[in-house]
């Protein structure tokens, strides 16, 4: 099961530069507009303490960490929603993605360009953000135009869509996102199959320079901006592109040492990693088979046999029960005989939702 957290944003802002820092691939990164046309994927392990944990617990001769996949879209221009530039093909490359990190310029450069000389973060964010909605608001007009006729029958679930179609179209046009309309529960699915943009997960990432993110002072544009993108009720960060892409390519303990001198205590592109993950709304568990200690993804409130699925497509049909370690009680006892002889291992039945940080066996019928 791969998550997918697509990177957006004007040319010339830091994507590739971000892209190749996160997934340490060499994605041109060149000084004009559309370098990247096609998306790249790269897929990115999320780190995770409890994996040295389980190590010293466990002792097996493998630990794969979870990962996400990270995409970088080609950089959008206004007028998108219309076809200009690469537009029609970078929404529909948004479409493939399951979360939004939309990456906006906050550092002065003359020497790399950009479409306006002066700097203005709200501004771009709000060129990208109204292509956006321009093509929600195409894709709603369409489908009012569909469900139009069969609500003339009198059929109260087209009624009833297309009410939420029109809700969701005064919201568009008044240009705002389509995650703004609060949603009935029974509405959710609905909504979902639309596949509106402006109602994916979003994550506003300011591209800071070095010397501010090195400093630990924000600039008074930063600072501004930060306010207005907290004001939209998105998640924000800031970081360095091109730090963190400097960084990724030190050894470890050079790293470590500049990090350590620049009082940063944690690289920008690991909280974002993690932001991304709450951003999607995941949990992790764990599964020790075979030598093999193993990180897994899965979405909040996943039941454990729909869990197992994830590891084998089998394992779902196949699930008998489910052998559960809390977290809580693992890094408490350090042991998995002390586990045992205070009954910590649990057994539970395919209803049983997964927790963060769970380690299971999954216990199957023959295949």
């Amino acid at each position: 099961m791969g998550f997918k957290c697509g990177i957006i944003g004007l040319p010339n802002i830091g994507k590739s530069t971000l892209f190749n820092a996160l997934s340490n691939a060499e994605v041109p990164m060149e000084n004009y507009p559309f370098c990247t046309i096609d998306p790249h994927i790269g897929i990115v392990e999320v780190p995770d303490r409890r994996l040295d944990i389980l190590e010293k617990i466990y002792s097996p001769g493998k630990v794969i960490p979870t990962t996400l996949e990270f995409v970088d879209i080609a950089g959008l221009v206004k007028g998108a929603s219309k076809g200009e530039g690469l537009g029609n093909k970078f929404l529909s490359n948004i479409q493939r993605v399951d979360a939004i990190i939309h990456l906006i310029r906050c550092f002065k450069d003359d020497n790399v360009a950009h479409i306006d000389p002066k700097l203005n973060p709200r501004r771009d964010f709000e060129i990208v953000n109204q292509e956006i909605i321009q093509r929600d608001l195409e894709v709603i007009n369409n489908r009012i135009q569909k469900i139009k006729k069969q609500a003339k029958t009198g059929d109260e679930k087209y009624k009833r869509q297309l009410i939420v179609l029109n809700d969701i179209k005064g919201i568009l046009e008044d240009k705002k996102s389509a995650k703004t309309y609060h949603a009935h529960p029974e509405e959710e699915n609905f909504i979902n199959e639309l596949g509106l943009l402006s109602n994916k997960p979003l994550l506003i990432l300011g591209n800071i320079s070095e010397d501010e993110a090195t400093s630990g002072q924000k600039s008074e544009v930063t600072k501004d901006f930060e306010q207005f993108a907290l004001s939209t009720g998105n998640f924000f960060l800031t970081l360095s592109a091109n730090l963190e892409l400097e960084m990724s390519q030190l050894e470890s303990e050079e790293r470590k040492i500049l990090m350590k001198e620049w009082d940063i205590r944690e690289p920008g592109v690991t909280q974002l990693v993690n932001a991304g993950y709450v951003l999607l709304n995941l949990v992790t568990f764990f599964t020790m088979e075979s030598e093999i200690c193993q990180a897994w993804t899965v979405e909040k409130n996943t039941p454990a046999y729909k869990a197992a699925a994830v590891i084998h497509s089998s394992f779902e049909d196949r699930f008998i029960k489910a052998e559960v370690r809390h977290w809580k009680d693992i890094e408490k006892t350090k042991s998995e005989i002390l586990l045992k002889e205070n009954g910590h291992i649990r057994i539970e039945g395919k209803s049983y939702i997964i927790r963060d940080g769970d380690v299971v066996t999954f216990r199957l019928a023959n295949g």
